[in-house]
């Protein structure tokens, strides 16, 4: 017989870039995160590439400064605090490949994100961020559409 008795949930990943299917993908996973009592991982990916040109790669010698994750630290602030207070809520800004990061960080229960986000080229098909996530991630991902 097939039964629901035994279906747990006690962390939630949702990785965020600050855009409204992000935010819609934050609130779907909190509205989950109540009926289980469950926390949530806020984590937001810097690509290296993105945020310094080549010149400006070669000329930090292989450095990377703190600060470039600095601007994805100040919008997981601001993710958070759409969080309802009840729900426990903690944030990660990380370097790399932002579809390798989430699956390498997907620790948890639940992956729960928008299927494109602030990315250059956006409705041709599902993103592929999410789709990467979808096709390697060890544990369920639910993809957020609209």
């Amino acid at each position: 017989m097939f039964t629901f008795d035994n279906i747990s949930l006690d962390r939630i990943l949702v990785p965020v870039d600050g855009s409204n299917q992000s935010k819609e993908a934050l609130r779907r996973a909190a509205f989950i995160a109540r009926q289980f009592d469950a926390s949530i991982t806020l984590l937001s990916v810097v690509e290296f590439g993105k945020v310094m040109s080549g010149v400006q790669q070669v000329s930090t010698g292989g450095y990377v400064p703190e600060n470039l994750t600095a601007g994805a630290e100040e919008m997981l602030k601001k993710m958070a605090k759409l969080v309802p207070e009840d729900i426990h809520v903690e944030t990660e800004a990380l370097l790399g490949d932002p579809a390798e990061v989430v699956v390498e960080e997907a620790e948890e229960d639940l992956v729960v994100m928008g299927s494109r986000g602030l990315g250059k080229i956006k409705g041709i098909f599902m993103g592929s961020v999410s789709q990467q996530v979808v096709q390697e991630c060890k544990c369920p991902v639910l993809v957020i559409h609209g």
